[in-house]
């Protein structure tokens, strides 16, 4: 008897900022994983608002017109996995009993967090996980979004006739999407400390790992929109010139202006984002003192562009990779391929969750 490997389909993986929309789905046969389809399209309406906790979140209308857009470029189904916006998340480390305890864990952690947040414990959807053990130090990591917010997306997305599967957190799902890039000891066997740096659009995230276990995370008040409106106003280029410097289009060589106004616009957000990275790592150097310093692994918005990979260079002095997932740079074609891999591996990492 001939029995066939049945395939399945990840929801769709979905990241949406102000900029634009980033779309991933896998397929997986077997022990296999392959890109079905991705894409990358602007926002319908990126007009400013002004409710700032409106940011990043479409309108139904929107929502429903990007689902369009999506199965007409091959996706599949209408199951979507998405992420808590970055800016509604807030992070907290405290103490916890040990998971052997027996002790109410998750009741414990919500007390602690509604503490700081100055809310009612179940005003805000949570995760939360053990730090490696510190001397006599047993610490706990949380993250903590608002109920109103994630039930706001839903209800939209249903509006929509989108099928919500899965509600992630930006930094997991960032460091499910560049896994393969991080190195879990050294050659002498120590774990290392690495980071993975994710340039989002109106800020960024500073992510430290001891070997691939999460143990901080910075938010980073700067992202790519800096650049770009540098570009918009300050050099007065048209949208198609601000994309070629945006790194959407290929400079043409000879064009040397284009080029000078790229570095000028990345140069200050890049020294920004890099003296930021540089806290989170001497803040968890310092924490696990005994752990050697191992990578960096870039990601988002002009993680490729070498003004960016050379301010990180310079601050940080360690050794710096792509995060772009290889299964996508080999899904795409052209010379853009780890510009575009390396700014979809946030939706990718969206849509690695098989068991949303």
């Amino acid at each position: 008897m001939i029995h066939t490997i049945k395939s399945v389909r990840s929801g769709i993986g979905l990241h949406i900022d102000d900029h634009e929309f980033q779309a991933v789905q896998l397929v997986r046969t077997g022990d296999e994983i392959r890109v079905g389809s991705w894409a990358v399209f602007p926002r319908l309406n990126t007009d400013p608002v002004e409710d700032e906790s409106a940011r990043f979140l479409p309108t139904k209308d929107e929502l429903a017109w990007a689902g369009s857009i999506l199965h007409r470029r091959g996706f599949h189904g209408h199951d979507f996995s998405f992420s808590a916006p970055s800016r509604d998340c807030t992070q907290h480390v405290f103490e916890l009993p040990p998971a052997d305890s027996g002790a109410p864990l998750e009741m414990l952690a919500r007390t602690e967090v509604a503490r700081e947040r100055r809310c009612d414990p179940n005003d805000f959807a949570i995760g939360f996980w053990g730090l490696p053990q510190r001397g006599r130090t047993s610490e706990t990591i949380a993250v903590a979004c608002s109920k109103k917010v994630i039930n706001g997306m839903i209800k939209d997305a249903h509006a929509a006739e989108i099928e919500v599967v899965g509600i992630d957190l930006a930094e997991l799902a960032i460091l499910r999407a560049v896994q393969e890039h991080l190195p879990e000891t050294t050659k002498d066997g120590s774990t290392p400390i690495n980071a993975v740096l994710h340039v989002g659009w109106d800020r960024s995230l500073a992510i430290v790992t001891l070997g691939e276990r999460l143990v901080y995370v910075r938010r980073i008040a700067h992202g790519a929109e800096t650049a770009w409106n540098q570009a918009m106003t300050r050099y007065g280029l048209s949208e198609n010139s601000a994309r070629a410097v945006f790194g959407d289009y290929e400079l043409a060589e000879s064009n040397e202006q284009l080029e000078k106004i790229r570095v000028a616009c990345w140069k200050s957000v890049s020294k920004a984002i890099a003296s930021e990275l540089d806290v989170a790592f001497a803040y968890v150097s310092h924490s696990f003192r005994m752990a050697p310093l191992g990578r960096v692994v870039l990601c988002g918005y002009g993680s490729e562009d070498a003004t960016v990979r050379g301010q990180v260079d310079q601050v940080i002095g360690i050794p710096i990779v792509s995060g772009a997932p290889k299964l996508l740079i080999d899904s795409i074609t052209g010379e853009d391929a780890p510009v575009l891999a390396s700014r979809l591996a946030y939706a990718y990492g969206l849509a690695a969750r098989f068991d949303a």
